[in-house]
């Protein structure tokens, strides 16, 4: 499987809980709709930095897909009119400048 992870922080203008509903209530359910490739999607909520700083994000984000095909067609998919409902809906809640987003090669020691 293919794992993307993104660092996602929210637009200053809005709260910490403000940004949570609108991601679990509005944007999560758009993307499941817009992108049927994702296998698997997890969004990480940051609740408390232990570290006593703050992080600079507010969400890690995790999607899985089934081959590398299916992870580009999500990039692909952005570009287009059913990808326009995304990329908008981003505009009200994510500063998207500071979006980081990657590929990683997760391992999981049990």
């Amino acid at each position: 499987m293919i794992k993307s992870v993104a660092l996602l922080k929210r637009k200053e203008s809005i709260s910490h809980e403000e940004f949570v509903r609108h991601y679990e209530e509005v944007h999560a359910p758009l993307a499941l709709r817009c992108f049927p490739t994702i296998k698997k999607y997890v969004r990480n909520h940051i609740v408390m930095s232990l570290s006593g700083e703050e992080p600079g994000f507010d969400c890690i984000t995790e999607f899985w897909f089934d081959t590398m095909e299916d992870a580009q067609a999500i990039v692909e998919a952005l570009e287009t009119e059913a990808g326009k409902a995304i990329r908008e809906d981003e505009q009200t809640f994510l500063d998207t400048s500071k979006t980081v987003a990657f590929l990683v090669d997760e391992r999981v020691t049990d």
